[in-house]
């Protein structure tokens, strides 16, 4: 469908520039004008708009003028038709996708932001859709706005996220989390300034490329912060030093589907009338899965927790193992 419109308007075009070619060659040869004087010529005569000529016409530049009248009411009319119904359909195209995106944004619940969908944001975006959760991105920049409509998948504002209008269409106020992951760290300075003054209970991950930048981000209401440059440093030294130890973590971390990996479940569902220890649950009999950790209601974390451990509301677990065996302990848990 693209193709053929792209086809369409460039055939448009060129008719157009045919007919002017035709009109500029005329008038320099029948009448001697020079190219400015037949281009002149040209577009008043096949525009119709009645403005002077340069000169009177020879009866031959009169007769070209009728041929060249006669050949554009037909052509440049054809040719016009063309490129505004190329240009509507386009607009028609934008705004149904603009309403689509923004229906579709009302009706969600805990999603979250990325800000930004460049080489950190678009990885954000693609791990999040894996874990099935919803997201809305932000960005301004037409190339990569182009690039994501080939993904339906992806639900995009078109906009600046610094500005609360953006941030309100973006469904702010539901979202569980918002990621800004812009190149500059002033631009993400202003997000999660803006971000935090709308939303005081949102969860704000902020991109950083300067360690100096750190503090003043979390300081604006970043609730952590991350910088890539460093991560990536200490992940190649860590390749050199413990090679099998990052290789490990990097596939629990980054899975592929049926794989297993690091999960975090809460245990809000637990009946508080009716604790019972991770023994007493027989969690890894029922469901094999690993727990490797527990966080705690007052912030504080056990690793390695013991059998004896229990588990209540407010507690979150952290435990190692594939989609069907989290789902059988989701289903203990509540």
């Amino acid at each position: 469908m693209e193709s053929h419109s792209g086809r369409t308007i460039l055939f448009a075009f060129g008719i157009l520039f045919i007919i002017i070619l035709i009109g500029i060659a005329g008038y320099m040869r029948v009448e001697s004008y020079s190219f400015t004087e037949a281009l002149y010529m040209t577009i008043i005569t096949i525009g119709t708009v009645g403005f002077r000529e340069v000169r009177p016409l020879s009866t031959e530049g009169m007769w070209f003028t009728v041929m060249l009248i006669i050949l554009s009411l037909g052509f440049f009319a054809f040719a016009i038709s063309l490129i505004t119904k190329y240009f509507s359909e386009r607009l028609r195209s934008f705004y149904n996708v603009k309403s689509k995106m923004e229906k579709q944004i009302s009706k969600l619940k805990g999603h979250v932001i990325v800000v930004g969908y460049g080489r950190n944001g678009s990885q954000a975006v693609e791990e999040l859709l894996h874990n099935n959760i919803p997201v809305v991105v932000i960005e301004n920049r037409p190339k990569v706005i182009q690039y994501m409509q080939e993904n339906p998948k992806i639900i995009y504002i078109d906009g600046d996220a610094t500005d609360d209008d953006v941030l309100h269409k973006a469904g702010i106020e539901n979202a569980r989390a918002l990621i800004s992951a812009l190149a500059n760290d002033a631009d993400n300075l202003f997000v999660v300034i803006t971000a935090r003054e709308i939303n005081r209970d949102l969860v704000i991950i902020s991109r950083a490329s300067a360690i100096a930048n750190d503090k003043k981000l979390k300081l604006a209401g970043a609730t952590n912060v991350i910088m890539p440059d460093k991560v990536g440093g200490q992940k190649m030294a860590k390749l050199v030093i413990q090679p099998d130890i990052n290789e490990f973590v990097e596939k629990i971390m980054l899975p592929r589907v049926g794989d297993v990996s690091l999960y975090e479940i809460s245990c809000s569902g637990i009946n508080p009338a009716t604790d019972k220890t991770i023994g007493e649950l027989q969690i890894r009999e029922k469901t094999g899965v690993s727990i490797l950790g527990i966080k705690q209601e007052d912030g504080q974390y056990i690793l390695n927790p013991s059998s004896e451990t229990v588990l209540k509301q407010g507690v979150m677990l952290f435990v190692l193992g594939n989609d069907r065996q989290v789902r059988q302990l989701r289903s203990i848990l509540n």
